[in-house]
């Protein structure tokens, strides 16, 4: 189910990657390497591609439902505006380390699309963590997000 948000939308792409050489961090675990992935509440059951799958459509729609869309208008937000976040699930399954980068032009609207893409990246909850050779480990993530606004004529129809 889609919801729109007076004719904002945020297309999200979740990309289980590996950021480890992004990242300050040494003692995140490239995504490649382990045994489980991380779970979002309500995928620890699963195992494998479903896990994956799983918690991959629980964080897109936490992310589609949490994100303030009503920024487009307010900052007169005109077409896609990239964000890339990174983030870090701890072996204690916490989310940290959030990073954002907006590749907008204007730099008002790079501040706030990176601040609002960090708060809602903060605010996802508590996941079961990934798991290497039977330990818990941390876990970088790569997570780019599409904040796409229509034309004006899109607006009218």
């Amino acid at each position: 189910m889609k919801i729109l948000f007076n004719y904002y939308t945020i297309t999200l792409i979740f990309t289980l990657i590996s950021v480890g050489g992004l990242s300050q961090e040494t003692d995140a675990i490239p995504f490649a390497v382990v045994d489980q992935v991380p779970a979002y509440p309500g995928c620890e059951q699963l195992d494998g591609n479903e896990l994956k799958d799983c918690t991959v459509q629980k964080i897109t729609d936490h992310v589609n439902t949490n994100f303030n869309t009503s920024l487009g208008k307010e900052f007169n937000i005109e077409g896609v505006s990239r964000i890339v976040v990174q983030f870090k699930i701890d072996n204690s399954g916490n989310i940290t380390d959030v990073r954002s980068r907006s590749l907008a032009d204007v730099a008002e609207v790079r501040e706030v699309l990176q601040n609002e893409a960090t708060r809602v990246v903060n605010s996802l909850p508590k996941m079961q963590p990934g798991q290497k050779d039977g330990n818990d480990v941390a876990i970088m993530y790569s997570l780019p997000i599409a904040f796409a606004v229509p034309e004006e004529e899109d607006k009218k129809g």
